[in-house]
């Protein structure tokens, strides 16, 4: 009788992190809108996390401030720098930052949007506490790894790098991996899917 662990995987679950869908927003990496546009057409499972979407819309805000605060009120970039934290934007630019993530959700539906249970935010806090991912990243790991994905896809050198640590170091990398959008096709081969 064969075991199902044994049996080759056909689709796999892939989280993506908020640079990728920025990067697919903005049509600024033929990488991720490739694998994007690969995940959609193979009927792949794919996920983001709602905090995701929550950065999406502050980085939108961000961009909104910074353009008008250079280009059309002309101050200096350390003047622009120095206030973007406190940004004073109006209904105007809210609608503008809704209608961004409300595009990007309207044109990527079959994305999931997903969330963390408690006790996934307390797998969060022990995540942070024994590793260097910073908090944002630690919320987008533990999101993939407790909504069952396969594979975190991102453009971030340093989380690849601590998140790789610290799923080997806990025994976890034979279920969760984290990559570019251009070595998913051979990490997800690693993981046992099929027809990849």
């Amino acid at each position: 009788m064969s075991n199902a662990s044994t049996m080759p995987k056909t689709k796999p679950s892939i989280y993506i992190d908020t640079c990728i869908a920025r990067d697919i927003t903005e049509r600024r990496s033929d990488a991720s809108i490739e694998f994007i546009h690969r995940i959609k057409k193979e009927g792949w499972t794919c996920k983001i996390s709602v905090f995701g979407l929550l950065e999406l819309v502050d980085i939108e805000q961000e961009s909104i401030f910074v353009h008008s605060q250079y280009f059309i009120r002309k101050l200096t970039l350390d003047e622009v720098y120095s206030s973007r934290r406190t940004r004073n934007l109006g209904n105007k630019e809210f609608e503008q930052a809704f209608k961004y993530v409300d595009r990007f959700r309207r044109d990527h539906s079959f994305i999931q949007p997903v969330g963390l249970s408690d006790q996934a935010w307390s797998l969060a806090i022990v995540v942070a506490s024994n590793s260097n991912l910073l908090a944002s990243d630690v919320i987008h790991l533990v999101s993939a790894w407790q909504n069952d994905c396969d594979v975190v896809v991102t453009d971030d050198s340093f989380f690849i790098e601590e998140a790789t640590k610290y799923l080997k170091n806990e025994g976890i990398w034979d279920k969760l991996r984290v990559c570019k959008p251009e070595n998913c096709y051979s990490v997800l081969r690693e993981l046992g899917f099929s027809n990849i």
